[in-house]
């Protein structure tokens, strides 16, 4: 039930069920006082019961894609995106002479739109910013608004403006309210008595406000409380750290330094961890778009993400069609070359693109949840990219040597191969003497 702070009902005409009747009343008019209550029920409500489901909301002038009840669900919050601009609707569900939704944590720092209503009747919606917590610091602003409508309904007040993601003004304190698609936008509101377009006073103060900001997830269409994303997003990212920074570059490296060990380990290796990667990516994906209830593409994260997952699953496809390997001796056709060369080198650029990936989606957690924690992950995972490069040219420096070894030892079988059979004998008989 809703709160009513004013016209609260009595409720002494409940009394009368709580007294207790004598022991005689008790045992003859057992069954009156349940009956007489049957009876009366429906006409001993509460009057904010009654009253709140008697109040209609004014009818909006456009139907929104969502809609949301704000904290203490007093308020319902509308909005509909287009490719540059949002329309945002606010109802209230109480009476009140002005309805204020704010973007921010709280009033103070906020933006806010204002929608009240004169002693005529009139309805009036304007922007403002809100520096501080008396009425001095509320200062009217000149934003972009389209499409403003203002109604009010017994009291019940309901209002519509549209305005750009992106102001296009500079310089001016109303240009910096950017609403960034990719992160929630926290939503609060209050409700007063009285409003005034031209000089505030402490009489303009608000008579209820909502407890606490509500984080709105434009895109999804969802309020979701941001600790519970916060936890979702960071399993999302340790599980692409584990695919990114260490399954699919040790995959590569399985490949790489590897097949001169015996049998196909080096192949079972790099099979199963790419494999391995590529699962806990898709893991890792249902997971964001549950989290934000829904896969978007507008941020640089999205974008770098999406071609290194379609590269990823391109590789096992590619592995699939790969022209027939040489016989044991034999030189490879152009085609299997050109395979490998191709295999090669689009499995270490989408490694890249997933780590530039990994590095964006700390910058995007960092702006949406936590900047300080987002900061230390980004700096260890430059850290741990150093380490990992400096392991791979140790690698590549023993792998040189290596190849120096083999190399070196076959030139001197070649020259050994040389000799006549004549010259081989001598050269044994020399060693028997």
């Amino acid at each position: 039930m809703i709160p009513f702070e004013f016209g609260q009902p009595s409720h002494q005409g409940f009394l009368l069920f709580s007294t207790k009747p004598n022991s005689i009343q008790r045992k003859t008019t057992t069954m009156a006082p349940l009956l007489l209550f049957f009876l009366l029920f429906p006409f001993l409500q509460p009057t904010k019961s009654h009253s709140t489901h008697h109040h209609t909301n004014p009818p909006l002038s456009r139907l929104y894609n969502n809609s949301v009840l704000l904290d203490d669900q007093r308020v319902t919050f509308h909005w509909s995106l287009s490719n540059s601009s949002i329309s945002l609707a606010a109802q209230s569900a109480r009476k009140s002479n002005y309805l204020a939704i704010g973007f921010g944590e709280q009033m103070k720092n906020s933006y806010a739109y204002v929608a009240w209503t004169e002693r005529h009747g009139k309805c009036h919606v304007r922007s403002y910013w809100i520096s501080g917590r008396d009425a001095s610091s509320i200062h009217h602003t000149s934003e972009d608004l389209t499409h403003v409508v203002c109604v009010s309904i017994s009291g019940i007040i309901s209002f519509e403006v549209t305005r750009p993601l992106v102001p296009s003004c500079t310089g001016r304190i109303e240009c910096d309210n950017i609403i960034d698609l990719m992160k929630p936008l926290s939503v609060i509101w209050s409700m007063g008595n009285e409003w005034s377009g031209t000089h505030l006073t402490e009489k303009n103060m608000h008579f209820a406000m909502s407890d606490q900001p509500e984080p709105v997830f434009l895109l999804s269409g969802l309020a979701r409380k941001e600790r519970d994303l916060g936890i979702i997003l960071a399993i999302h990212g340790f599980f692409m750290f584990v695919s990114w920074g260490i399954l699919f570059p040790r995959g590569i490296l399985s490949a790489r330094f590897l097949k001169h060990a015996d049998g196909n380990l080096w192949f079972r290796s790099h099979q199963y961890l790419q494999y391995s990667g590529l699962a806990i990516t898709f893991v890792a994906v249902i997971l964001a778009g549950f989290g934000l209830g829904g896969f978007y593409f507008y941020s640089s994260h999205v974008k770098f993400g999406t071609v290194a997952i379609l590269l990823a699953i391109c590789q096992p496809i590619n592995a699939y069609f790969r022209p027939k390997k040489p016989e044991t001796g034999g030189t490879g056709t152009n085609i299997r070359v050109v395979w490998e060369y191709a295999h090669v080198i689009t499995g270490r650029v989408t490694v890249v693109f997933g780590i530039v990936s990994l590095f964006t989606g700390l910058k995007h957690f960092g702006v949406a949840h936590d900047s300080e924690i987002a900061e230390r992950l980004t700096w260890g995972l430059v850290l741990w990219i150093l380490i990992s490069v400096s392991v791979v040219l140790y690698l590549e420096f023993k792998e040189l040597q290596r190849r120096r070894r083999e190399r070196n030892f076959s030139e001197a079988n070649w020259e050994l191969g040389e000799l006549d059979d004549d010259e081989l004998v001598d050269l044994l008989e020399a060693d028997e003497l």
